[in-house]
């Protein structure tokens, strides 16, 4: 492989982890939030399996799509594989801060 083809690739998964980050910050909390008003969960106290599927099904969807494209479209590895690790991990850390924030006041 050449320089050329090396950065090419590396500039592919670059803009592909961004594209994941925006597309993550920008509608990960909305989407949960509306799966957990249609399904009528409540905010506080946090837990139980409705609580938990509303948080991890995008990111389960964004995986089982990210890695059905990888695998299949050869030419877009790079491009899918930075999308769907930079939003996993964006995902992720937003799971994790709106937990401690549902769980807020059980430390008040």
């Amino acid at each position: 492989m050449s320089d050329k083809q090396f950065e090419s690739r590396l500039a592919l998964i670059w803009w592909g982890a961004l594209a994941g980050i925006l597309v993550c910050v920008l509608g990960y909390w909305p989407l949960v939030f509306a799966l957990r008003d249609i399904w009528d969960v409540p905010e506080f106290p946090p837990g139980g399996g409705l609580y938990w599927l509303a948080w991890i099904l995008p990111l389960g969807a964004v995986a089982i799509i990210g890695t059905t494209v990888f695998a299949i479209w050869r030419g877009a590895r790079p491009a899918a594989g930075g999308f769907t690790i930079g939003c996993l991990f964006t995902g992720l850390a937003m799971c994790a801060f709106g937990y401690s924030v549902d769980n807020m006041p059980y430390g008040m």
